[in-house]
């Protein structure tokens, strides 16, 4: 992913009914395309069922190694409307390897309010994280998870107690 543009006719294969021209603009964005993308990538995420193309999203947003990926994915995230893929948009946070300690807040929020399997992606974009906190901001990060562990189910609580044991060797 390198290129600034996005090509409208990339696009138009994105939400094409033929699976071939999906699977080739895919191929394509794999290949010229740029985290420009990355919106579009999850808009047909969302609404698309074809398990082939799914898998080949995933396999893009997860190798994506621009830094300015990170906003994309974090608004993605945050968008309700993506509500049904939120899970999978989570994994790819850890699985590309990006640095998403400023964004915290998001995952933090995850932890505390999300379903399991989200949790612990989160949980594990956090774990995962080689970036530093400011003692304060993981002061924060703390006190909001210590005010919160007693209102989550225990599978949540768990993760929210290693959470809070792991923050702080963040703080450089």
């Amino acid at each position: 992913m390198d290129n600034k543009k996005v090509n409208d006719s990339i696009i138009k294969k994105l939400y094409s009914n033929d699976s071939t021209q999906v699977s080739n603009a895919l191929d394509d964005i794999k290949l010229n395309g740029n985290s420009n993308y990355i919106p579009i990538l999850v808009d047909v995420l969302h609404k698309n069922e074809n398990q082939e193309t799914i898998d080949k999203i995933l396999k893009i947003l997860s190798e994506i190694k621009h830094t300015d990926a990170v906003p994309e994915l974090i608004k993605a995230i945050e968008n309700e409307k993506y509500a049904n893929i939120h899970e999978m948009l989570v994994r790819v946070c850890w699985e590309n390897g990006l640095d998403f300690t400023n964004n915290f807040s998001t995952f933090i929020d995850i932890l505390i309010n999300g379903d399991y399997m989200t949790a612990f992606e989160a949980f594990t974009v956090i774990e995962n994280s080689e970036g530093t906190l400011s003692e304060t901001s993981a002061d924060e990060y703390i006190n909001s998870l210590n005010k919160e562990i007693e209102n989550v189910p225990k599978d949540r609580a768990t993760l929210i107690k290693h959470t809070i044991e792991f923050l702080p060797s963040l703080v450089k």
